[in-house]
């Protein structure tokens, strides 16, 4: 079966058509399994999956120089290939090897399966579960959704019985369809004129604080740094929060765009913003390429205090997603966006807010306790700098800066972390 691509989805065959070897969009989950595995089991439920969702099913060879997605059936069986580390006294950093060898292996979005799983075997009732994808077929939502789907499966599977688990209620190819029928006439000019306005006026680049000046070629290479926030701050941003009626989401992007301003000595920096792009509750639970990018600017060049600048950032914030549609790449090119060799075109830092779910233990699949395997690192950053906050309970929040590491250097990173982290109390206080 043939279908068409989205935007987004065009854009990301377009790069890895450039970079054949580049691994930016490479997605990897790891999991330990502890406990008595079925490991039949488990390949029959990842098989399953994949007959479930056409995305992780699909490639995209290239005809007459466009792109094309191509849909195998399903029935078709996932290799799960086997590697025992259990005889190895070193084990544990081997399997920590295999995980970073995965990661870097680059896909052939025209003939590679973009769904790919290993088994890593560290004892007889201890096993890592590697899911590696390339972007263009599955966003984070998805994986939440691959996950659960795999867990309800695998639980069936391994007691002989049938899973209660409906078909999806759409697929990837009704997002497209939908998409293609929305980006059309008066509502396409209607949102074009929206951005045009609204970005009017924005710096190509940004001017950010590196070690090193920009070359002529982006590098991937990047490098990550995790930080708590104070327990007294994430319940003082919390307060704060009901207090003025706002998300925290807004709170904590409002200072990081007060830390831009600041940095960069410019008024309205704009910041890539992901956002889910599900807007039909039938895609909820449909595994694909469906996150999209909306460049927020908002203009804190007055240095307002907290209160107010919080007010600005909500009210751009709710406009902002009132014209999410647009897939940014079709913005940046019908906008006629200035390229500029070594960065990112508009945007070059990004912020988002990630509700990581708690779990007071791990999960179960049967008998098997299932909890994330840490060992997993991307290594690379598709942003000059991004920043990430990890909202896991309700006194723990986490700050998560990934950066280029040929512009910056782990000790500005620091330095950087430590001031938003500044930041972030003088507002929680206010």
């Amino acid at each position: 079966m043939t279908g068409h691509l989205s935007p987004t989805q065009q854009r990301l065959w377009f790069l890895q058509l450039l970079d054949p070897q580049a691994t930016e969009y490479n997605v990897c989950l790891g999991y330990e399994l502890d406990g008595r595995l079925d490991v039949a089991a488990l390949r029959r439920s990842l098989s399953t999956v994949t007959d479930r969702h056409d995305a992780l099913r699909t490639t995209f060879p290239s005809e007459r120089g466009r792109p094309a997605a191509h849909i195998r059936p399903p029935g078709e069986p996932v290799p799960l290939p086997l590697t025992d580390l259990s005889d190895l006294p070193d084990g544990y950093a081997r399997a920590a090897d295999l995980t970073a060898d995965r990661v870097a292996r680059p896909y052939d979005l025209a003939r590679d399966r973009l769904f790919r799983a290993d088994l890593i075997r560290l004892a007889p009732a201890r096993h890592i579960l590697l899911l590696n994808m390339h972007h263009i077929v599955a966003d984070m939502w998805s994986t939440q959704i691959i996950f659960a789907e795999l867990g309800t499966l695998y639980d069936a599977e391994a007691r002989g019985t049938e899973a209660d688990l409906p078909l999806p209620a759409a697929r990837y190819a009704d997002y497209t369809a939908w998409q293609r029928e929305l980006l059309s006439g008066e509502r396409l000019d209607q949102e074009l004129a929206y951005w045009h306005e609204r970005l009017k006026g924005a710096p190509a680049v940004l001017d950010l604080p590196t070690d090193r000046p920009r070359g002529p070629q982006r590098s991937p290479a990047g490098a990550e740094l995790l930080t708590p926030v104070p327990g007294q701050v994430t319940k003082g941003l919390r307060r704060l929060a009901g207090e003025l009626r706002c998300t925290m989401f807004v709170l904590t992007l409002t200072a990081f765009l007060l830390m831009l301003t600041r940095w960069s000595r410019t008024g309205g920096a704009v910041v890539a913003v992901p956002v889910a792009g599900r807007a039909k509750p039938e895609f909820q639970d449909t595994v694909g390429f469906f996150v999209n990018t909306v460049p927020l600017r908002v203009d804190l060049s007055d240095d307002p205090a907290p209160r107010p600048a919080v007010e600005r950032v909500g009210i751009a914030v709710l406009e902002a997603l009132e014209h999410d549609s647009v897939p940014f790449d079709l913005l940046v090119d019908r906008l006629g966006v200035p390229r500029t060799p070594g960065c990112n075109p508009l945007v070059q830092v990004g912020f988002q807010l990630l509700p990581t779910p708690h779990r007071a233990g791990p999960v179960r699949w049967h008998e098997l306790e299932v909890t994330d395997w840490h060992e997993v690192s991307e290594r690379v950053t598709r942003l000059d700098l991004e920043l990430h906050l990890l909202d896991s309970a309700p006194e723990k929040i986490e700050t998560l800066w990934c950066y280029r590491t040929d512009l910056f250097d782990a000790a500005t990173a620091e330095r950087l972390s430590a001031e938003y982290q500044a930041l972030l109390a003088e507002i929680g206080s206010g």
